[in-house]
C-alpha cells in the first residue's frame, strides 16, 4: 500500500499527527525497530530505542513521538505514538470483525440473555440470570454465572471465571468455619477488557462492578464486592481483595496486591509487587512491602 492509505485513514479517524516525506512511497507490511524488515511501518517511541536500533537510515516509513529526532525521509509524527501505529496496524493487518455466534460445546441456560451480535467462544458455561451486551467477544472455556451483567463492546479472554463465590465464613468459638452464603452478582460496564485465567468473583449482598474502559490483565483476582471505577488498569498477576475500592483511573502495576476494605483513589499508582494495606492518595505512586507513597504521579508512568 501507498503511505497516502494510512493518512488517508488517520485523516478519516480525526488522529492529529504531522507527516514529512513522499506520500507515494509504498508500505510492504510492519515491523519492529529492533528487528526491521525493510520496506515495512515501524514505531519510534524513544531516542535511546532509536539509538540501539543504530538510527538506519533505510526506514521506509515510521509512526514517530513527537521529539525524537529522526535521519530518514518518511515519517509520522505524533505525541499518541503508540496509540498511532497500533491503530494503523489495526486497520490494516488485525482480524477481520467477527459476527455473533457461539462456539460448540458451549452451555447457555434458559435465562441467560445474549446480544444476537455477541461472540462466544467454544467449551464455555453461561448459566443463571446473565445477560451479554451488544459486540462483546468471550473467548473459550470462560464459565460465567449466577447474577452477571456484562455490558458492550466488552472482551473476556480464555479461562476466566466471573460469579464466583468469594472467601467468606463465620467463625465459632472452637473455630468451626461455617460458609457465608452469596446473594450478590458481578456488573461489568462497558469497553472492559479481562485477561485470561482472571476470577471475578460475586458480591455478598452488593454486586462486584468492573468500570466502563476499565482493563483487567490474566492471571488476576478480584474478591467479593470490590468497586473498580471507570478506566483502571490492573496489570497481570494481581490481587485486589474483598470489599476493596479502586477509583477512577488508577493503575496498579504487575504483581500488585490491594488488602481488603481499603480505597485507592483516583488516578493513584501501585508500583510492582507492591503491597497496599491503607488507603492510597490520589495521583500517588506508592511502591514496596508494605506500600510507602514516593512521589506524585507523572506523565508516561502507566
Amino acid at each position: 500500500m501507498k503511505i497516502r492509505e494510512i493518512l488517508d485513514r488517520l485523516d478519516e479517524d480525526g488522529i492529529k499527527y504531522e507527516f514529512t516525506g513522499d506520500t507515494d512511497a509504498e508500505i510492504e507490511g510492519f515491523s519492529s525497530l529492533a528487528n526491521y524488515v525493510p520496506g515495512c511501518l515501524t514505531w519510534i517511541k524513544k531516542e535511546e530505542k532509536y539509538e540501539e536500533a543504530g538510527r538506519p537510515k533505510d526506514i521506509a516509513c515510521a509512526v514517530v513521538q513527537k521529539g525524537v529526532q529522526v535521519d530518514f525521509r518518511n515519517a509520522i509524527i505524533a505525541d499518541g505514538s503508540k496509540k498511532v501505529f497500533f491503530g494503523i496496524l489495526r486497520q490494516f493487518w488485525g482480524d477481520a470483525p467477527r459476527s455473533g455466534g457461539v462456539g460448540s460445546g458451549t452451555v447457555i441456560s434458559d435465562d441467560a440473555k445474549i446480544d444476537p451480535s455477541a461472540v462466544i467462544g467454544c467449551n464455555c458455561t453461561i448459566t443463571g440470570q446473565v445477560s451479554v451486551g451488544a459486540g462483546t467477544v468471550i473467548g473459550n472455556n470462560v464459565v460465567i454465572q449466577g447474577k452477571v451483567s456484562v455490558g458492550d463492546g466488552c472482551d473476556i479472554h480464555s479461562g476466566t471465571v466471573i460469579g464466583t463465590d468469594g472467601f467468606g465464613f463465620t467463625y465459632d468459638d472452637d473455630g468451626t468455619m461455617h460458609k457465608v452464603e452469596h446473594f450478590g452478582g458481578v456488573v461489568i460496564k462497558d469497553d472492559v477488557e479481562i485477561g485470561a485465567n482472571t476470577v471475578i468473583e460475586r458480591g455478598t449482598i452488593d454486586n462486584t462492578v468492573i468500570g466502563s474502559g476499565t482493563k483487567i490483565g490474566n492471571l488476576v483476582h478480584i474478591g467479593h464486592n470490590v468497586q473498580i471505577g471507570d478506566r483502571v488498569s490492573v496489570v497481570c498477576g494481581n490481587l485486589v481483595c474483598g470489599s476493596s475500592r479502586v477509583e477512577d483511573g488508577a493503575y496498579i502495576a504487575p504483581g500488585g496486591m490491594v488488602r481488603n476494605q481499603i480505597t485507592v483513589h483516583e488516578n493513584a499508582f501501585i508500583g510492582l509487587g507492591a503491597l497496599a494495606v491503607s488507603d492510597v492518595e490520589s495521583d500517588m505512586v506508592v511502591v514496596g512491602i508494605p506500600a510507602k507513597p514516593i512521589r506524585k504521579v507523572r506523565k508516561g508512568d502507566k
